[in-house]
């Protein structure tokens, strides 16, 4: 079990690999990045719209 790569290692070396595309590289990593961004960026305004919520009490 310790000789298998982690995700995160392998989507990292997937990301820096300029010779073969991501997604044949890493088949699923293209949809997670996107799909995990996607989250990020939606946690992130709504954290600004709840602490403009906040402040304007």
């Amino acid at each position: 079990m310790s000789n298998q790569t982690g995700i995160v290692e392998e989507t990292k070396k997937a990301v820096a690999d300029n010779e073969r595309p991501l997604g044949e590289h890493a088949p699923g990593t293209p949809f997670m990045l996107v799909a995990l961004s996607y989250l990020a960026v939606l946690a992130a305004v709504a954290g600004v719209v709840a602490l403009i919520m906040w402040a304007g009490n």
